[in-house]
């Protein structure tokens, strides 16, 4: 992130327009919102300028700019139609420690006006770094239909409301959790869309129904396969609502960020053949913090149920009588398939699929090879790579088609995926090729459509 979005405030401050055409005209469409005194200098000014320095919404200094009026401007803007003035105009704020955006000029800009959406005082900036303006103004646009223009009002009743919610929840942490439970407990839509009457009732309604003393609980997340865009709304919203969020080594970053800045991050990643925290050790960390009244998540990458030792921490959770809930992500092989563009069943090939894991608490995982080596057979290997010798072997053993279909999908759905598309006799040759280290998916039986074909080309990709 190159640009630092930052909300200015601009009550009694002086913000200078140099320019009165159209680039300084489209500068002050959005600077006649603020609070801010607005001083356009320029011979001449555009009708639409001219309209608002009669409705005395800017002051027209009628005359070309002098190195003089910088000072005492907290914002500059240079906005000429001249693009060798606005360049130097930039030059000049730098030398002198202003803000200074140049019309047109990314590279001369010391910042950059977002698209807003305002609904003040609700204001969505979307900034896209100067590299698509086009696309901020379409995204604008998508906002603009889906927020009510009473979101305005709706912001300023939460405000009175927040000093009654102050009173009765002094501590922080319950406060933001209260809040958190308002909106995202509820769907969001049509929480923002109420009248104001209505929503101050549902809040007090809510505050009264609030104990004092909350009650520890935890739910268990899957965080799907590591694209946020695939996180459930769920999910999300537990995220929201979080006081601590204990999560594994493939839950991505992307993935955190839909969290709650101020919730508490306790990593708890299993590393293969390191460094690892036991599962009792997350089993007590998860008691522990729900017994003091938190909201715990629980995040694991994927779904929870698939692979995920869930089953010890709902006994650890049961036995400690701390209410729980669980919501799935979507599993990897599911993410998997989509980016191959391959159906895990298909109607005459496949009536079932196998999930497996590639280790179990002995070490590698005994499975029913014959079943596995049968033509038409498919299946998912989960933790498999360093595996992945011993699967091929075994399949091999129990007579598998040499040419028997594998795909190997490392990161899926991520930024960084890599396909390969191989056979049983050449997977784990092709996986050494490309340098496959996991998280990675090998599934039997599967062909990738529109895949990288070739170790080589992989490896350049990666």
């Amino acid at each position: 992130m190159r640009y630092l979005p930052i909300h200015v405030d601009t009550k009694d401050t002086v913000i200078r327009v140099i320019g009165g055409g159209k680039a300084a005209e489209a500068k002050l469409r959005t600077l006649v919102k603020t609070e801010a005194r607005l001083e356009v200098i320029s011979s001449l000014i555009s009708p639409e300028i001219k309209r608002w320095h009669n409705d005395n919404r800017v002051i027209w200094i009628e005359r070309e700019f002098t190195a003089s009026d910088i000072n005492g401007a907290k914002l500059i803007y240079a906005a000429t139609d001249d693009v060798s003035v606005n360049s130097e105009i930039a030059k000049l704020c730098s030398t002198q420690g202003v803000l200074v955006n140049a019309a047109d000029q990314k590279d001369a800009c010391a910042f950059i006006t977002p698209a807003l959406v305002d609904r003040s005082p609700v204001v969505i900036s979307i900034g896209t770094e100067g590299t698509s303006p086009g696309l901020g103004r379409a995204l604008k646009a998508d906002l603009e239909k889906r927020l009510p223009s009473t979101l305005g009002a709706l912001a300023k009743v939460t405000q009175e409301l927040r000093k009654k919610v102050k009173r009765i929840l002094p501590n922080l942490s319950d406060r933001q959790s209260f809040w958190a439970n308002v909106f995202q407990g509820n769907a969001l839509e049509s929480q923002i869309r109420l009248d104001t009457v209505t929503f101050a009732k549902r809040v007090e309604h809510a505050l009264e129904a609030s104990p004092l003393e909350k009650i520890g609980h935890v739910v268990l997340v899957g965080a799907g396969p590591g694209n946020p865009d695939l996180m459930t709304i769920a999910g999300q919203q537990a995220l929201h609502c979080a006081d601590v969020v204990i999560y594994d080594r493939l839950v991505s970053e992307a993935v955190l960020e839909l969290g709650r800045r101020e919730a508490e991050y306790i990593y708890v990643g299993k590393t293969p053949h390191g460094p690892s925290v036991s599962q009792e050790a997350i089993n007590d960390l998860i008691v522990h913090h729900a017994k003091q009244g938190k909201h715990v998540v629980r995040l694991k990458s994927g779904d929870p149920l698939i692979f995920g030792r869930a089953d010890e921490e709902i006994q650890a959770l049961r036995a400690s009588d701390i209410p729980f809930k669980i919501v799935p992500g979507i599993t990897a092989a599911a993410g998997a398939a989509a980016e191959i563009t391959a159906s895990l069943t298909s109607r005459g090939k496949n009536s079932a699929i196998t999930f497996l894991t590639g280790h179990d608490m002995k070490g590698f995982a005994e499975q029913d090879w014959r079943a596995l080596s049968q033509k038409g057979a498919r299946a998912v290997v989960y933790m498999g790579v360093g595996a992945s010798r011993f699967i091929q072997g075994r399949l091999h053993l129990h007579g598998a088609a040499a040419d028997m279909p594998v795909t190997v999908v490392e990161n899926a759905t991520r930024s960084n995926q890599v396909i390969i598309s191989s056979s049983l006799s050449q997977f784990v040759d092709d996986m050494a090729s490309a340098s496959i280290n996991g998280p990675a998916v090998l599934m039997i039986g599967y062909e990738a459509h529109d895949a990288l074909a070739t170790p080589a080309t992989l490896k350049e990709a990666s």
